[in-house]
């Protein structure tokens, strides 16, 4: 019996050993998981490589006892006392235990984030369930999952987060990456009718459509696809891309600290605009029932994403509570549902981001908005803002929103300084900072020796890239049918790329090329004269939508969705007849916005003003409304400027003539940009003129007969509008005819907006649910991959970089 008794302590001693280490290493994980999180998107997917070989392991028996009081040291753990003070020591060391959603699993504090299921499925590939607590194991890399729309295969885990598990995955066959979320019905908690009521549940709620058929984003990461699987306890959420896997606030919290005043405005701002129109718009469901309006219900940190970018910062949300509830176990009460709750909810997550957490690092207790001493230095008004969105004092989302854009801007308040430490304490900072010091240096070194990864995995870079685009134009559902008509500038970039012969294919034009690969949509093109007149078109109801490169300051009654991107470019005559006096050479392949303004308002009116051979200057505009009050908005810039502008521009179009007349004074000649190429090179070669035009990029693109120049801005480098295939710079000792297909737009500079002539394409549609969404859907069709890559073809720059 003494013996039993023994083998049972030692047995409750290897299990209490186990558990301690279990949650050392969910400790690790997150703090893994954490440390990922501030790697660049860029750079994530070495992050695999880099665990291979900074493995840690969970500690043994042995080397536990190293880390217990010398007390434990030497016990064989015979009595059960003993146990019980290991037990004391291991739950200080570790932290009080969370209760459990699934407390009929209690071997596992989390079963969601078990550390043990694993390790099941590298033992047991097939099994279902977790050796050690009997909860669903994780799905297992290379695991097929059926769905309504596609097939889905799993690649890794990513973690945690809310009710389910999120998986890296991608969509077959095409290879398309997904997130996918994975709920759980374990069969301890739940019955069979319980399963199945909640699965039919989970199906009606979580697919969701406008009822009128737009795609609009409003920063809620919806699903894709939703799947109840018939045979096992699991459903399944995908989402395209990897928006889903972004960093929650609270991670983000954890790893940058509070956020400004500044930056809590701007969630505010963002969230409750994705709460207006969440709780005012009508959906239609996944049972074709239509929904007028829809509360979030699960606000929380971990339900807000953030995705950081060039422009700021974008806060999305997810979890939606309808969602969430479905796997609670029945025991747990759901919270109840209300749009004031929501509004709530977000006056609790602002005042969190302001304090740098939900607890307060000295005392370990919950911080509470209604403590004074618990808010930071902060403007007033903003507290007060905050404070009226936890008493509920807003009626709505929109008010609320009007309420945060009428506050007034008051500077940064920023906290005092803390009183000095005294030598001792500094000592202990010092010391304390010495292992970060060197934990920080190695980091750079791993990158730094890391970093030629990045070039090798260039087009698995490109590929993450177009996670977030839709694959193919027959994937684009929910095509209003009918026949429409739309419109835009008829001299502008959408009707050259539209309607011009040879860009995609031989002979083949991409209105026939789309038309092809989508017939249910039946859609005629009807130019107008000018921008402005087409986008009246919309409002009078002439057209549908407009497509337009300058649409600043649309009234409210309109939407725009940007599908791609153009630019101006500068070109001057590039001349192999003349290579001494050739324009390119002198004025060594770049041209500054103030030279240009000189240039364009007659202040400069000979070459040699600006280096080059002595030359007049003859100026061309392009017949596009469009490209002149970009360039009028870009390089003229004030009314001054703007009023020499126009009283250079002569009446009338070029005529053959311009090849050989030399202008005694300065004036503008408006001429169609393939005219004004032949003119250019022509009066050149004839030692007439030095002649200097703007266009579209896409127009211009792979025409040898000239030269695109640099674009110089105050106190920056040159910047290309065109680049080799291989990366290398075009410059005036680039032959553009021999090399024709070799060089292409320079994508990153017009990505990320450092192009200074760069603007965007977009489809301009009315915001009126009266009216079919076939703007909204047009604009769905042209962000596919397949259209992008059409898009491509024609000389306009995509929306992000493709593979091949």
């Amino acid at each position: 019996m003494k013996n039993k008794g023994k083998e049972l302590l030692k047995e409750a001693s290897r299990r209490q050993v186990s558990n301690l280490g279990g949650r050392l290493s969910s400790l690790r994980s997150r703090f893994t998981s954490g440390l990922t999180n501030l790697v660049p998107n860029q750079l994530r997917w070495m992050v695999p490589f880099l665990q291979e070989n900074i493995e840690v392991s969970t500690p043994d028996l042995e080397q536990l006892k190293g880390k217990l009081p010398q007390r434990f040291r030497d016990q064989d753990l015979d009595d059960l006392d003993a146990v019980s003070e290991v037990e004391g020591e291991a739950s200080r060391f570790v932290g009080k235990q969370v209760k459990s959603v699934y407390p009929k699993y209690d071997q596992c504090p989390n079963p969601l984030a078990c550390q043990w299921s694993q390790q099941t499925i590298e033992e047991e590939p097939e099994a279902k369930y977790c050796l050690q607590c009997g909860f669903p194991a994780i799905l297992a890399p290379e695991a097929k999952i059926q769905g309504n729309r596609a097939r889905y295969q799993v690649e890794s885990l990513l973690g945690q987060r809310g009710m389910g598990r999120l998986y890296n995955a991608i969509q077959l066959p095409e290879g398309q990456p997904v997130v996918l979320k994975e709920y759980l019905l374990p069969q301890r908690h739940f019955n069979y009718e319980e399963t199945k009521q909640r699965k039919d549940e989970f199906t009606r709620l979580a697919k969701l459509d406008l009822a009128d058929g737009r795609v609009q984003d409003f920063r809620l990461i919806t699903p894709f696809d939703a799947i109840a699987d018939s045979q096992k306890e699991r459903c399944y959420l995908i989402t395209p891309g990897n928006l889903g896997a972004s960093v929650t606030l609270a991670n983000y919290l954890a790893i940058n600290g509070s956020l400004s005043s500044t930056e809590v405005r701007q969630v505010l701002k963002q969230v409750l605009q994705s709460l207006e129109f969440l709780h005012t718009q009508k959906f239609r469901l996944g049972s074709g029932q239509i929904h007028q309006g829809l509360t979030h219900g699960n606000l929380r940190l971990d339900s807000l994403l953030i995705t950081v970018n060039f422009q700021g910062f974008f806060i999305y949300l997810c979890d939606l509570e309808s969602w969430e509830r479905q796997f609670r176990p029945p025991l747990v009460e759901p919270p109840a549902l209300s749009r004031a709750k929501d509004l709530k909810d977000l006056g609790y997550i602002a005042f969190y981001l302001l304090a740098g957490g939900r607890v307060d690092p000295n005392t370990g207790k919950p911080l509470d908005p209604s403590i004074e001493e618990h808010w930071p230095a902060v403007e007033p008004v903003l507290k007060n803002f905050i404070l009226n969105l936890i008493g509920i004092n807003f009626p709505t989302a929109e008010i609320a929103r009007q309420a945060l854009l009428k506050l007034p801007v008051t500077r940064e308040i920023q906290p005092s300084k803390p009183p000095l430490e005294t030598t001792e304490e500094v000592k202990k900072t010092k010391g304390f900072l010495i292992p970060w010091f060197l934990l920080g240096t190695i980091g750079l070194l791993l990158l730094a020796a890391l970093i030629w990864w990045l070039t090798a995995r260039s087009r698995r870079q490109e590929a993450i890239a177009e996670a977030t685009l839709t694959c193919c134009i027959e994937q684009v559902s929910g095509i209003p049918s009918g026949k429409f008509t739309y419109t835009a500038s008829q001299n502008g970039p959408w009707s050259y790329v539209l309607t011009q012969p040879n860009l995609i294919a031989k002979e083949v034009t991409l209105e026939a090329e789309l038309n092809k690969r989508q017939p249910q949509l039946q859609l005629t093109y009807q130019p107008e004269p000018s921008v402005a007149e087409a986008i009246a078109n919309i409002q009078s109801k002439q057209a549908e939508f407009a497509i337009a490169s300058f649409f600043n300051n649309l009234s409210p009654d309109l939407g725009s969705e940007t599908f791609a991107y153009d630019g101006l470019v500068v070109f001057v005559p590039f001349s192999y007849i003349r290579r001494k006096n050739n324009l390119p050479q002198a004025l060594k392949g770049k041209i500054s916005l103030e030279q240009l303004r000189q240039l364009y308002t007659g202040k400069i009116t000979n070459w040699r003003e600006l280096g080059g051979p002595d030359l007049p200057v003859k100026l061309y505009i392009p017949d596009d409304d469009e490209a002149r009050r970009i360039f009028q908005e870009r390089v003229l810039v004030n009314q001054t400027a703007l009023n020499s502008f126009n009283q250079l521009i002569r009446s009338g179009e070029c005529k053959k003539e311009d090849e050989s007349t030399i202008a005694y004074q300065p004036e503008i000649i408006p001429c169609p940009t393939f005219k004004t190429l032949r003119q250019v090179i022509r009066g050149f070669e004839n030692e007439q003129f030095g002649g200097i035009a703007f266009g579209s990029l896409s127009k211009v693109l792979g025409q040898c007969s000239v030269y695109p120049l640099d674009l110089v801005t105050k106190n920056s480098a040159p910047i290309a509008p065109l680049i080799q295939d291989d990366g290398k710079p075009v410059t005036p000792n680039t032959d553009l005819c021999n090399d024709k297909g070799s060089y292409e737009p320079n994508q990153e500079q017009f990505l990320n907006k450092s192009y200074p002539l760069a603007y965007s394409l977009a489809v301009v549609y009315p915001r009126d649910n009266s009216r079919e969404p076939i703007g909204q859907k047009f604009a769905e069709i042209l962000k596919t991959v397949e259209a992008q890559r059409l898009l491509s073809k024609t000389g306009l720059v995509p929306l992000q970089k493709l593979g091949e």
